[in-house]
């Protein structure tokens, strides 16, 4: 069945609830038909954005009837909510798109993962940094050889977010929220690699507003012998972005503002040699990651291919996610293979 046309119901209208519903409207094959969001002020502005019918302008989504007509449930609230959402809105039929991370615990997201597919639904997760230009050239440049064999990645990416709205009192918000995408986006560089350990430290400078940790330090070690050093968090007193990729050929070293801000500048040097300026990007297309995002969504649900960001597919990230909170509380490096605790086994 095609995907034309389909109902989707916003779970959720805040800043990212509204920008993902935006995303969705302008897929050209998917229309939003109803919203749940608490709050009267975001509800009213759905309402009137989409001109919805105010039987589907819901206070909570228990008041949803049996009888809806939606197809799909995009859901971005705490990511504490998102387990009992999206199980309900399977029980009621409907696909799920869920913005990261994809539930609060790692058990919770096998559970939702099974029942998805127990009841032919299908689920995918809101992480598309992997698709931007900029990761998707960094990816291109490695495949070519360029580097040889990668063995070492370090990435410093952090940003002054002095305003910690709905992560103020997240007990670790720079893992759940930023190293999601962090961590997503760099084994998008290395396809065939998979988390194996993660050793993880979180902490809180004195200026910050967080209540959690809003800074994560940690080693990662990926099969193939792959290790990455990375930081990241929401307290920098100033924007900072710093990748730097090292194979058994040379090095590719990035810099800019952040992973999103389309101002990088790449520098490779040859084994032993001194960086110099190149340029990697005027081959890729320059458009939103979320084009790709939903057109591979779209295909998905017309029985196409499974996409990387299924909730399937990404159960390896969250897992390293959890072993990085795991880590960050017991004090020890954690791992994932041969760990029960992150087992995959029938998904």
């Amino acid at each position: 069945m095609a995907a034309q046309g389909k109902k989707v119901l916003a779970i959720g209208y805040g800043l990212m609830g509204r920008a993902m519903a935006h995303h969705i409207a302008r897929s050209g094959w998917a229309e939003v038909a109803g919203v749940v969001e608490p709050q009267s002020g975001p509800r009213l502005r759905a309402q009137n954005e989409f001109s919805l019918s105010p039987e589907w302008v819901l206070k909570d989504l228990h008041k949803l009837k049996d009888t809806h007509p939606f197809d799909i449930a995009s859901i971005n609230t705490p990511s504490e909510r998102h387990y009992e959402q999206a199980m309900q809105c399977i029980d009621m039929g409907m696909h799920i798109l869920v913005a990261k991370p994809i539930t609060h615990t790692f058990l919770q997201a096998k559970k939702l993962v099974a029942h998805a597919k127990a009841n032919r639904r299908k689920i995918v997760v809101g992480q598309q940094m992997r698709f931007t230009r900029h990761y998707k050239s960094i990816a291109k440049f490695i495949a070519n050889g360029a580097l040889g064999r990668v063995e070492q990645i370090a990435l410093l990416n952090a940003k002054p977010r002095h305003e910690a709205l709905n992560l103020a009192n997240m007990e670790q918000p720079a893992m759940l929220e930023m190293a999601c995408h962090h961590f997503d986006a760099l084994l998008s560089l290395l396809p065939k690699s998979s988390p194996r350990s993660i050793f993880a430290q979180g902490s809180r400078p004195s200026w910050s507003v967080y209540s959690g940790d809003c800074t994560v330090n940690a080693i990662i070690e990926l099969s193939g012998d792959v290790s990455i050093l990375y930081h990241g968090g929401f307290s920098a007193q100033a924007d900072m972005y710093d990748l730097r990729v090292e194979g058994t050929r040379g090095a590719l070293r990035v810099r800019g503002e952040h992973m999103s801000a389309p101002n990088f500048v790449y520098e490779f040097a040859e084994r032993g040699g001194v960086f110099s300026e190149i340029d990697i990007e005027s081959e890729t297309p320059n458009q939103s990651p979320w084009l790709e995002f939903m057109e591979m969504w779209e295909h998905y649900l017309r029985k196409g291919k499974e996409p990387i960001f299924s909730g399937r597919k990404n159960l390896p990230i969250f897992a390293l996610l959890s072993a990085g909170v795991e880590s960050i509380k017991v004090g020890r490096k954690i791992r994932i293979v041969e760990n029960k605790k992150y087992d995959l086994a029938g998904l």
